[in-house]
This record gives C-alpha cells, sequence and structure tokens, in this order.
C-alpha cells in the first residue's frame, strides 16, 4: 500500500512552516495544473507556475517507507513550498488529479529507488561482517577512554564539587571532546553537563528554559544534583568498562542490560540494528497524551518529544527527535498526533519505564478520530493506584543507571488543594503530592488546578479520570513528586505541559 496523504503526514515532512504556508496560499491561488497520479494513488505529478515563465515540475512518490519528493525549483532540500502545496492539493481535492500514466522516466525512478530499497532490506537481514580489527581498535578506545573518565570523576569527588569553579568547568567541556573523539557521546554530554551546573546562575542570566536546568538553584541543591549526575557517571563508568571487557572478548553485548549500557554511552540505532536485536513491536495503537520542546544548549539540538500510551499494555513511550540548533531549517519538526495512530512495525530502543520508540513514515496511520472505546481503553490501562505508580518508579531507580524520573498514567478519583499544595488522590485514598519540578523546562502545576476546577461535578472530578504524571525525586528531601503532564477525564483530554 502506498504511504497515505495525511495533515500528519505534510506536517511529519515540513522543516519550515513559511514553506507549508506558502504552500497552502498557492492552493489557494490555483496555482497547480496538470495534476496526475496512478491508479493507486502511489505516485503524483503535476506542475506549479512560479513567478517565471516555465511552470516547476513536481513529484511525489508514495511507494516506499518514506516519500521521495522531486521539484525542479532551485530550493534544496525539499521539501519546498510547491511539493507542500500539491500535497495539500491532493489532501484537500484528490479527485483534481486525473489517473493516468506517469511519465516514463519517473517509472525509471522508481525502479531504481525499488532496487536501492531492496539492497538495503537484503543488507539489514544479512549477517554483517565484522570488520574484527576495526571494532577491536574502536573497544580498546572506549576502554581506555573510560579509564581517564574514572580518574577524572575521581578526582572531581574527592576535590568537591564546590569547588568545581568556571576554570575547571572549562576543563571538563575539554574532555567531553575526548570522549567524544573516543567515541563515547553519552558519556562526553554527561561531563558537558556537570560543567553546565558548575557555576550558579542568576534569574536574569538567560530565557530559564532555554538553560541547563538547576543551574539557577541555591548551591546546596545545585551540588545535591551534581552529585546526582557524578552518581549515575560513576556507574556508567564501572558498567561500560564491564560490558566494553566482555565485548572485547565475545564480539558483541550479550544481556539487555549490556544493550542499556552502550545505550547510556551513546551508541547510536537505526531500525535494523533495533530489529536484529529484538527491540521490535507489532501493531501498536497508541495515544500522544503529551508534547514537549525545548532547546538543550548542552546538546545544541531542539529535543521534541512525545509521550504516547500504548492502548493495550500501558506503557509509556517516548518519541523523540532531536534538531540541531545549526540546521534547525533542514530537519523536518518531529510530528505531533491529536489522534490515536496506529503502527505496524516499531523499534523500542533498550532502556527503562519510557522506551523511545521509533517507526517508517509509511508504517503507521493516525485514526480518523478520537472514539469513546479509545478514551475506555486508556482509563482501562492506567495504573489503578498511586502506589502502584510508586512501586513502578522506585523499581526503575533502584537501578543507578536509572534517569530520576519517569512519566506514568495513573488512574485519580480527585483533586484537591491542602495548604499550599495539590494532590491526586486515588479509589484507595492513596496521594500524590503534585508540583513543578525545579529541573523541569516549564510550568505546569497551575494549569492542573484550573483544569481540575473545569472537571468537577458535584465537588468531585469527573470519572472515571485519569492523570499522566512526571514522577521525579525531591533535591531537598528525596521525597517523590509527581509534576502533572495530562489530565482525561471521561473523553475529555486536556494537555497541560507546552
Amino acid at each position: 500500500m502506498p504511504i497515505e496523504v495525511s495533515e500528519s503526514l505534510i506536517r511529519a515532512i515540513t522543516s519550515k512552516d513559511k514553506a507549508l504556508s506558502d504552500g497552502r496560499t498557492l492552493v489557494r491561488k490555483g496555482a497547480f495544473r496538470k495534476l496526475g497520479k496512478m491508479a493507486d494513488a502511489s505516485l503524483l505529478w503535476g506542475q506549479c507556475q512560479g513567478s517565471g515563465a516555465t511552470p516547476y515540475e513536481i513529484s511525489i512518490d508514495l511507494a516506499g517507507d518514506n516519500p521521495t519528493l522531486r521539484c525542479t525549483c532551485p530550493v534544496k532540500p525539499p521539501p519546498c513550498k510547491h511539493i507542500l502545496g500539491m500535497l495539500v492539493c491532493f489532501l484537500e481535492t484528490s479527485t483534481a488529479f486525473k489517473a493516468g500514466d506517469p511519465d516514463p522516466a519517473l517509472l525509471e525512478k522508481r525502479a531504481k529507488n525499488v532496487e536501492r530499497a531492496d539492497k538495503k532490506a537484503e543488507a539489514a537481514i544479512k549477517p554483517r561482517e565484522v570488520n574484527t580489527a576495526a571494532l577491536e581498535k574502536k573497544t580498546r578506545m572506549q576502554r581506555d577512554a573510560l579509564d581517564l573518565l574514572e580518574k577524572l570523576v575521581v578526582d572531581l569527588a574527592s576535590g568537591g564539587l564546590g569547588t568545581l569553579d568556571a576554570k575547571k568547568a572549562s576543563r571538563l567541556a575539554e574532555q567531553a571532546r575526548q570522549m567524544n573523539d573516543a567515541y563515547l557521546p553519552g558519556a562526553a554530554e554527561a561531563l558537558r553537563r556537570l560543567a553546565a551546573l558548575a557555576e550558579k546562575k542568576d534569574d536574569d542570566e538567560g530565557f530559564w528554559g532555554a538553560r541547563e536546568p538547576g543551574d539557577d538553584l541555591p548551591d546546596e541543591l545545585r551540588h545535591k544534583l551534581m552529585i546526582r549526575h557524578l552518581a549515575r557517571l560513576w556507574a556508567l563508568i564501572r558498567r561500560g568498562q564491564k560490558t566494553l571487557d566482555e565485548k572485547q572478548g565475545e564480539g558483541e553485548p550479550q544481556s539487555d542490560n549490556d544493550a542499556v549500557v552502550e545505550d547510556l554511552l551513546g551508541r547510536v540505532w537505526d531500525l535494523a540494528a533495533l530489529k536484529a536485536k529484538g527491540y521490535w513491536k507489532q501493531k501498536l495503537d497508541l495515544f500522544e497524551l503529551a508534547d514537549e520542546r525545548y532547546k538543550d544548549n548542552v546538546r545544541e539540538e531542539r529535543i521534541e518529544q512525545g509521550w504516547l500510551l500504548d492502548l493495550e499494555g500501558g506503557a509509556i513511550y517516548v518519541d523523540r527527535k532531536f534538531r540541531p540548533l545549526g540546521a534547525l531549517d533542514k530537519v523536518a519538526e518531529k510530528a505531533s498526533y491529536e489522534r490515536p495512530l496506529t503502527i505496524d512495525e516499531a523499534g523500542v530502543y533498550p532502556g527503562f519505564v519510557n522506551r523511545r520508540v521509533r517507526w517508517e513514515l509509511k508504517g503507521y496511520h493516525e485514526h480518523k478520530g478520537t472514539t469513546a472505546a479509545d478514551f475506555d481503553r486508556l482509563h482501562k490501562v492506567a495504573l489503578p493506584t498511586v502506589e502502584a505508580a510508586l512501586a513502578k518508579y522506585k523499581e526503575q531507580i533502584k537501578n543507578p543507571l536509572a534517569p530520576d524520573e519517569a512519566v506514568l498514567l495513573v488512574r485519580v478519583a480527585d483533586i484537591q488543594k491542602t495548604g499550599d499544595e495539590l494532590v491526586a488522590i486515588d479509589e484507595k485514598g492513596g496521594t500524590l503530592v503534585l508540583k513543578d519540578s525545579p529541573i523541569t523546562r516549564y510550568r505546569s502545576t497551575n494549569n492542573l488546578e484550573m483544569a481540575a476546577g473545569a472537571s468537577l461535578q458535584n465537588g468531585k472530578l469527573k470519572g472515571p479520570a485519569s492523570l499522566l504524571v512526571r514522577l521525579y525525586l525531591g533535591l531537598g528531601d528525596d521525597a517523590i513528586y509527581g509534576q502533572p503532564m495530562a489530565l482525561v477525564t471521561g473523553a475529555t483530554f486536556i494537555r497541560l505541559c507546552m
């Protein structure tokens, strides 16, 4: 089947909002002509009149895993406004595209695409020929770099984090570059985060949401956050050394734990590798409950992530995209989904409670709407009590490599204000204090207070109700709190974060 043209597809391939806006304007102006399609709508073609005498020739091949986009205009890489406009035109008035035979040159290009795709698929299932010498050299470099990092962490810990001034932070950044050179980008990022927290920032030093979370905390709490980073880095070093030693002896990590360590060290997974390792799911019905987008100065990237509920099993996956700050106009923004979607096949990364999920554009379709049955499924798979959510979170943080946070969906009976605190209460009377994390990049608890007030019925929260929360450990007291991200009451869905 060809890729379905939908608003979600158009958003997914758009790298510049202005190009899409201009494309819609072209449609309104009637700039497209000689529109055609193959009978199965797997290939579209047409012309768009530009400012010159000769119209631009456009073709959109929807037969592969991802659309193949072509336009004779000078804008590169695609998609340009002409391509996006033609997709909008097809979505709004597909009858304007006359079924027929395409130019033979387009069929020849398609054949070459199919040949390349077949070779890629064959290479994915074919046992990889490992360059043993190169692998051993890379592993030795990684292992030596971890030994260097071990000495560095010991020096940091013995010297005291209070002595980590701007000069030492600059040295950390230099050592992070060494980690990158040794194929350890994950370890390099951990060092850069420590360096970013080294000096307390004043409130007026830059936009709060764009800075490293926690850099404006009081020294006591900032140092406690740095200790958590340092403890996780230490665990990564020791586990990484063990994993790399085994890799030198056996060639490939053997367990899921080893794969987690490799992922944290910075292994770049492609879908073929995930599938080969068994990190793969089929026929996932997902419901996006929250969407976050923020600038990460440490990574020098814009991070866009959606939190997706598995309507069958209840897991919360994260659909994450990294867009380099220096190339935002060349990398399409991550799509956000207003309705449930079905994924035919997806790679699911090794990890903890919230595992990253990825799929090909062709491998999903967004439902036509959200039904009462979808909300029934949502409430059914939500964790039944606060206690169940806390147990799942506590199991995660037993692992020293695990993040301090986990996003979970839990059923609640009410949300009440107790003094200055907002509290979620489940059917059994279990409670969870709700407050904004001091190291998150947005505030949402006030939004929940307003949303809960609007969702009351006879003084109680309308049921059934489920709350998406980010559980985290308080820096001052190590108590578990929840930052609200979405509230669902019956068939009413309110996103609380950005």
